[in-house]
């Protein structure tokens, strides 16, 4: 009885034991074996995400990941940039007299940089038209048809201004490829910056605004000269200019795929590049009226939220949310298909009934497979500490 009471205490004393080793053996480990890609974990507080390596799926720091994937797409980009010429641009300059000096020449040099990669896709020589205006200009911008398009929108921001207050701030004042006289086409970018303001004392953001504006330049060069004579053959009689530009153009694609460029266009560095983009992610998880970003806590999460940001009519926190989550989604595409393929979605913007039908011409892929794939990638940046 005694040797038999031993062998059972003996193996409910290993049954602990036992589970400790197996639990032990199963850690993760950066380069072991995992099932299924794209799924992303934790272990001892660390993140992991599986990725295709080779013929295997391994485990691969989610960190390590990310930075590495950033960087793939900044490099694409810079390099297509630095491979080009201002051959199919003519660059008109049109800058107040009170536009702060230090930025304007800041401006200039990025929209000749920019122009090296923005003109190369171009297929013929367009004139694009770069402004540079403060609040002081505000009764010239008035007369100024294309310019006074949205210009009650920035009045607050001239009101502020000359109080002194938000200085740090720069504004988007022209972002078009659009027809003037009948049949001519050309660019329309710029900025409004208050005539108080220096290059130091801008907002980190503020870099890349121009770029960004100038980006929507060759968005709209793709698809605006053609745009109403496809609206008036819509099968949907019913639809507005608006439902049908949204069903075409989501803001993911609009602005944040504009920030995706100019971003990489804005930084000279990889550090840079790195720098800009944690700190646009640390300023947007600090917005309380984002309610959506608190949502983002796996990659299923994040595949709801591209869903539910399609459309800006139809979810009020859509087009503020979009330049993150565009952004990165845009980044990881470049990085893991090529800026070419990215190409291809730019050039397809009038393709068939949607921005799905685009995608799947572009890509050979549903947008839910997009976002799928480029969810962990997006998760890891809001997920950094």
């Amino acid at each position: 009885m005694k040797r038999a009471y031993a062998i059972a205490l003996v193996a409910i004393i290993s049954l602990p034991l036992a589970f400790l080793s197996t639990s032990a053996s199963a850690a993760i480990k950066p380069g072991t074996p995992c099932k299924k890609l794209n799924e992303v974990t934790s272990s001892s507080n660390v993140a992991y995400v599986c990725i295709q390596s080779g013929k295997k799926q391994t485990w691969v720091l989610q960190a390590a990941h990310y930075e590495k994937t950033k960087l793939k797409a900044y490099a694409q980009i810079r390099s297509r940039a630095d491979a080009g010429n201002l051959n199919n641009v003519k660059l008109v300059y049109h800058v107040s007299s009170s536009f702060p000096k230090d930025l304007k020449k800041l401006y200039t040099s990025q929209v000749e940089y920019a122009s090296k990669l923005y003109g190369s896709f171009f297929t013929k020589k367009e004139v694009v038209n770069v402004y540079m205006y403060t609040e002081k200009d505000e009764k010239y911008l008035r007369t100024q048809p294309i310019l006074a398009r949205y210009l009650d929108e920035h009045l607050p921001w001239f009101e502020a201004w000359r109080q002194g207050r938000d200085q740090e701030h720069n504004l988007g004042l022209a972002a078009w490829f659009i027809e003037g006289p009948p049949g001519v086409f050309e660019g329309h970018t710029g900025v409004l910056a208050s005539s108080k303001a220096s290059n130091k004392s801008m907002r980190r953001y503020a870099i890349q605004v121009m770029p960004h504006e100038y980006w929507h330049v060759v968005q709209d060069y793709y698809f605006r000269p053609k745009f109403e004579d496809l609206y008036q053959k819509r099968a949907d009689k019913n639809m507005d200019g608006q439902d049908f530009y949204s069903l075409h153009f989501p803001t993911t694609f609009r602005e944040g795929s504009a920030n995706t460029i100019s971003f990489a266009m804005a930084s000279n560095t990889k550090k840079e590049y790195l720098d800009l983009h944690s700190n646009f992610i640390e300023e947007v998880k600090s917005y309380r009226h984002l309610k959506i970003i608190a949502t983002f806590t796996s990659t299923t999460a994040i595949e709801k939220a591209l869903r539910k940001i399609e459309d800006k009519r139809k979810f009020s926190e859509a087009h503020e949310a979009s330049y993150s989550l565009g952004s990165l989604m845009y980044e990881w595409l470049i990085a893991e298909y090529g800026l070419d393929a990215y190409m291809k979605i730019l050039e397809n913007q009038m393709t068939g009934d949607s921005f799905e039908d685009n995608i799947t011409a572009s890509l050979g892929m549903s947008t839910g497979e997009l976002y799928k794939k480029a969810a962990p990638h997006i998760l890891a940046a809001f997920s950094a500490r």
